[in-house]
């Protein structure tokens, strides 16, 4: 792997106008791309966090994703199913939500021992679905 970005990091250096570099001036160059790597993804998560996170709606997949690309979904809960197009949808609900003796009343969407993300609501003993575990 090292060897692939000592590659990468050369190729670059000969097109900025570089001379063939040595280990040293390679190491050096290494690292400052790395720093703005490093500062392309602080800025990336602060735009997340305070841009696109906010604008999202509570239980929704774009949430999750939102939350999942900041590696704050550790408290959703686990459950997915497959749609009719065959999609993975994953459950939006607080981890601890599902209780199989509760029943969702559907007139008003809420789910009680269902799963749910955006319109999809579904249950543990669908064919298609896989259970909800404990993190």
């Amino acid at each position: 792997m090292s060897e692939a970005l000592m590659g990468i990091a050369d190729r670059e250096w000969s097109r900025r106008g570089g001379r063939s570099a040595g280990a040293a001036e390679l190491a050096v160059h290494i690292v400052d791309v790395r720093q703005r790597e490093r500062a392309a993804l602080v800025r990336l998560e602060k735009f997340v966090r305070e841009i696109v996170l906010p604008r999202t709606h509570p239980h929704t997949t774009a949430r999750r994703r939102a939350l999942e690309a900041l590696d704050e979904a550790g408290g959703l809960c686990t459950a997915r199913t497959r749609n009719a197009d065959g999609d993975v949808i994953v459950c939006t609900l607080d981890a601890g939500h599902y209780d199989p003796d509760d029943k969702p009343p559907f007139e008003d969407g809420k789910p009680g021992g269902w799963h749910k993300a955006d319109a999809s609501i579904w249950n543990d003993l669908g064919a298609a679905c896989i259970p909800h575990a404990a993190l």
